[in-house]
């Protein structure tokens, strides 16, 4: 787990540098396709490997305050690159299109979500009718068991008499 936060947090680093030394060579936005892909790719890995470490509690080998050193540091580091793409958005006078940007990745995530939490919906209802199958099982099973007993006491009490 160590080992492989240790590569993300490297290919954000790397990422952030292509990113910079494109920035800083006054590249055209649009031009640096592949570097700024690779970053929100790097990007998204660290934040959902930052999600696993939180949801797992215990898969980190540190200590608390060095894992939360850590998470704190690489959301800073995505915070100071995404203001640096939108400054440099600016900069080239497409704000507009930085703007639009944002709009749509917040509509997308906020369908992602929506999306998860249907899913986990219907998760959970599934989960519930194969439990309420279990139980309905038993309940055939325990009464079929009780009608049994029950015939073979009334065919025992008729054979006696």
């Amino acid at each position: 787990m160590i080992g492989e936060i240790a590569l993300l947090i490297k290919g954000l680093d790397t990422a952030c540098k292509m990113v910079r030394t494109g920035l800083d060579r006054k590249k055209d936005i649009e031009a640096m396709g592949s570097e700024i892909s690779s970053f929100f790719a790097s990007k998204e890995e660290i934040e959902a490997k930052i999600d696993e470490v939180k949801r797992n509690q215990g898969g980190y080998a540190g200590s608390a305050l060095e894992e939360a050193i850590h998470i704190e540091q690489q959301a800073q580091k995505i915070d100071d690159m995404m203001s640096r793409i939108g400054k440099e958005y600016s900069r080239q006078g497409k704000s507009h299109k930085w703007a639009k940007v944002k709009k749509d990745a917040a509509n997308i995530q906020k369908n992602r979500d929506f999306n998860l939490a249907q899913a986990n919906r219907r998760r959970k209802i599934i989960k519930d009718r194969k439990n309420d199958d279990f139980y309905l099982a038993v309940k055939l099973v325990a009464g079929l068991f009780i009608l049994m007993i029950a015939i073979a006491g009334l065919v025992f009490t008729l054979a006696i008499n």
